[in-house]
């Protein structure tokens, strides 16, 4: 593949050696060409990796042993593994020059416009005294002895707040119970002594929540817009031996015209 000022070759040996080693030889032969268009592109972006930098992230990611062990598990070359670590890193890079903007170019009347449209609420919340028995009829004689004026606080209760987004069914009961009411529900007795309902989240905090979301979304969509333009841009600009030709990151014959 070659640019103005770069170029790069995948060597059928380094496919070969990769492929021995366990990998799928499409597979391999498209990393290794990614790979090579990263770097290409980094390089149009002025994205420097310093061989310390990349000798560093090796180290700091594997002992000598360990590192002796992978290689010779993967199929890699000392070389190959410093040529992929330089990528991962580039490619870091080149998402954040990507990213960066994006999340910038939320606007507040963006935000404004969001949070009017999705108000973000609390979730309402019940406070419930509550017992557990070990069985139903051990939860109805507690019931019975509420009845007879005994409090579930000295029957052993304990006292908690719950909200509805639970999928426990318990937690359902209790929203749907009155408030100062003792109820049985299976093997549990409980009184619900508060409602709260929900409450609008302060403006700002909303407005926060809104940026992050756009933000996110912002980034998602350059991310997609890139990938997709970087893929044609460098496909376009790579060459490909005969055995390698009908394969998708190589350049591809027009429509009903058969690969080289």
């Amino acid at each position: 593949m070659a640019a103005p000022g770069y170029s790069a070759t995948v060597d059928d040996a380094d496919v070969s050696r990769l492929t021995t080693a366990g990998g799928e030889r499409a597979l391999v032969f498209r990393t290794l060409v990614e790979e090579a268009w990263v770097s290409g592109e980094a390089k149009e972006r002025g994205i420097v990796v310093t061989d310390e930098t990349v000798d560093e992230s090796i180290e700091d990611s594997r002992s000598e042993r360990s590192l002796k062990r992978y290689l010779k598990r993967s199929g890699l070359t000392l070389p190959l593994l410093r040529k992929r670590v330089r990528a991962s890193l580039e490619l870091t890079e080149i998402r954040n020059q990507v990213t960066e903007p994006a999340a910038k170019s939320v606007t507040p009347d963006q935000v404004k416009a969001y949070v009017d449209a999705n108000p973000i609420t609390t979730e309402p919340t019940r406070t419930v005294r509550i017992v557990r028995a070990k069985s139903r009829a051990e939860a109805k004689r507690v019931l019975a002895r509420v009845r007879r004026g005994a409090t579930l606080k000295a029957l052993g209760a304990e006292t908690g707040e719950v909200t509805a987004t639970s999928s426990d069914r318990i937690f359902a009961a209790i929203f749907r119970a009155p408030l100062d009411r003792t109820i049985r529900y299976g093997t549990y007795v409980f009184k619900v002594i508060k409602a709260t309902p929900g409450r609008p989240l302060p403006r700002a905090q909303q407005e926060a929540q809104a940026w992050e979301r756009l933000a996110t979304d912002a980034q998602a969509d350059a991310l997609r817009a890139f990938t997709a333009q970087f893929t044609e841009k460098w496909r376009d600009r790579t060459s490909c031996a005969p055995a390698y030709a009908a394969h998708p990151s190589c350049p591809q014959p027009p429509s009903g015209q058969a690969a080289p």
